[in-house]
């Protein structure tokens, strides 16, 4: 009976600093089943162009933008029509 007792109590004493000495988890990490889409390598982010001008050629609406990054040139986009208003801003054209 006391050694069933003694067993007991050094359990109890031991198992909380045993605990404690165990490494301890990561949390939570992100690891995609093999063979699933993950989106998050999608995603691009694209530079936006800030209208800088409009001109109103006979026939035609020029639209001049000024990129973000610097040193890039201005973009011109040719509406081709008259009616058309330029967008006050957009994604930058590659070319």
């Amino acid at each position: 009976m006391r050694k069933i007792l003694n067993l007991i109590l050094i359990s109890v004493i031991l198992t909380p600093t045993l605990l404690e000495s165990l490494p301890k988890s990561k949390g939570r990490t992100y690891a995609p089943e093999e063979g699933t889409f993950d989106r998050r390598k999608r995603i691009v982010i694209q530079p936006k162009c800030r209208l800088k001008s409009e001109k109103k050629v006979p026939g035609d609406v020029v639209c001049t933008y000024q990129s973000q990054k610097k040193g890039a040139k201005d973009k011109e986009i040719y509406l081709g029509s008259p009616g058309n208003t330029c967008q006050k801003e957009i994604t930058c054209p590659k070319k």
